[in-house]
């Protein structure tokens, strides 16, 4: 899934690099995709089951999905199973850039109908249907859904130790409705973000810079990771997956990610499973 600003002549639109945008949700587009096509609707059959995988590929656009009259249950996030598959949270799945998750739906819809895929994370103003689930007028498959075992085998992602890990904190900070702290000094420079009050737009003009942090090989590392932004953002580690011990102070579900969409002024605790010797990619939103 993805989407595309384009002018009148359905022509991508100039604009890149609006310093605004950029301080803000990012560049997000008028025309929204599925694989590289504007959908209309998507032909299924009552009475089968369907495993389903989304991919967010935009650029800045965050989507909540809802299936009309669908259950949805979650089998995987970003390429690694969950323990259970579970529910959305009121029924509403929620996808940053970068973010991945394979679902198991069953067509319990009626032949000869279609139901809408809403995405509503916008707000009720900016609601649209991404594409419409049509069912064949063909009878059910079967009369009773299946009821094997939907659950994916775990990948070998080893436990994080957390009896003496490495401890640090990323903190994402700036954005043009934050006019004090970092966000003062850096628009001078050409950006509006900083990660630990590094200037972000570094990483793209400097080679060889410095890690933010390194940790030693084969040690957990425990990290605190807060959004101090008027903005959500997706935070991606690249080359690792971590899972999520917190959110807010909160317990959550322990499934591993490799990216977190954050709301704004969040604070997520996570133990990184693998080795890491520096992190700093981050998705500005």
């Amino acid at each position: 899934m993805s989407d595309w600003r384009l002018n009148a002549e359905g022509q991508l639109a100039a604009g890149f690099g609006n310093a605004m945008e950029a301080a803000m949700a990012g560049r997000i587009g008028n025309v929204t995709t599925v694989n590289g096509r504007v959908p209309g609707q998507i032909a299924v059959r009552a009475g089968e089951q369907i495993r389903l995988r989304l991919i967010n590929t935009a650029l800045a656009r965050i989507m909540a999905l809802r299936f009309e009259r669908h259950r949805v249950r979650i089998i995987a996030l970003d390429g690694q199973p969950v323990v259970e598959p579970f529910d959305p949270e009121n029924r509403r799945l929620l996808l940053g850039p970068a973010m991945r998750a394979d679902l198991i739906i069953d067509m319990s819809g009626e032949p000869g109908r279609s139901y809408a895929v809403t995405d509503s994370f916008y707000g009720e103003d900016f609601t649209y249907t991404l594409v419409r689930l049509a069912y064949h007028t063909a009878p059910r498959l079967r009369d009773k859904l299946l009821d094997a075992s939907i659950r994916l085998p775990a990948n070998p992602v080893p436990e994080p130790d957390l009896k003496d890990p490495a401890r640090h904190a990323l903190i994402l900070e700036g954005s043009k409705m934050r006019p004090r702290g970092p966000m003062m000094g850096m628009l001078g420079g050409g950006t509006s973000w900083a990660i630990t009050r590094d200037i972000a737009g570094r990483a793209q003009s400097v080679q060889g810079m410095k890690p933010i942090l390194t940790v030693a090989c084969g040690r957990t590392c425990v990290l605190t990771l807060k959004n101090n932004t008027s903005w959500w953002h997706p935070i991606h580690l690249h080359g690792f997956s971590f899972r999520v011990l917190t959110r807010n102070g909160i317990l959550v579900r322990r499934t591993w990610h490799d990216t977190l969409l954050m709301e704004s002024n969040e604070t997520a605790i996570s133990p990184l499973s693998q080795t890491i010797r520096a992190t700093g990619c981050y998705i500005v939103m």
